[in-house]
């Protein structure tokens, strides 16, 4: 865990995308084909199933680096993204580089271009509050990157900025919506409030009744006729 901007230099760059190459389906699919990648680029990676979430332990010079690997959400998101989500033991929100214990609260996607070393770095703690915020703000949006059927049509996204280990950072919301097979992404006006934020929603002409939050969660602020959706 780090309170200053580190950029993550790499001696050698490999990508992680190419090492997830097969993959079609599949939790235990999905472990081990990118347990057998890390292997062939000189990590032994294990993985252990527990339940729906698996546990990757990577063995490095510097000891092993455990994550929690998960298939994503949804079929069909954009190609912005790996197709998985990934958990590291956290600390304040941030990275702390323990070993995990249990299955982490905030899963996350990582984007197409991160590499093997970008990931040693996430693992071992080294991720600034800036480098992880914006990794976060990156999953929210990438997960609701497809329609989905039997939701909403609109929501909230929670998006924040953080810089400093020392305070929690700044909250905001943007506005999702879904429309005939798309979907959008809007801006609104800066404000920690969902209701403040729904209540601009409604001029644009949507009313959203729910927000998606950086740990991936949907949180209900507001009831409908028809009662809470989750």
């Amino acid at each position: 865990m780090t309170d200053a901007y580190q950029p993550i230099a790499a001696t050698q760059i490999q990508a992680l995308q190419p090492l997830l190459a097969g993959f079609t389906k599949g939790l235990i699919d999905l472990a081990t084909r990118i347990a057998s990648g890390l292997a062939e680029v000189g990590l032994p990676t294990s993985f252990d199933l527990q339940g729906d979430w698996v546990k990757l332990t990577l063995l490095t010079d510097q000891g092993g680096i455990t994550f929690a690997l998960m298939e994503p959400e949804v079929c069909g998101l954009s190609n912005e993204a790996l197709p998985m989500r990934v958990g590291v033991s956290l600390s304040f929100g941030i990275p702390d580089g323990n070993e995990l214990t249990d299955k982490p609260d905030t899963m996350f996607y990582l984007p197409a271009s991160f590499t093997v070393d970008q990931l040693l770095a996430l693992g071992r703690g080294q991720f600034s509050p800036l480098q992880f915020t914006e990794l976060l703000n990156m999953s929210v949006r990438h997960a609701m990157s497809s329609p989905r059927d039997k939701f909403p049509r609109s929501i909230l996204l929670m998006i924040a900025e953080r810089t400093s280990l020392r305070d929690t950072g700044v909250r905001y919301f943007e506005l999702w919506t879904q429309s005939r097979g798309g979907v959008d992404i809007q801006q609104l006006r800066p404000t920690n409030n969902p209701h403040i934020a729904a209540a601009e929603a409604r001029t644009l002409g949507f009313q959203p009744t729910i927000y998606r939050c950086q740990s991936g969660l949907f949180i209900s602020f507001t009831e409908t006729d028809a009662g809470v959706f989750l």
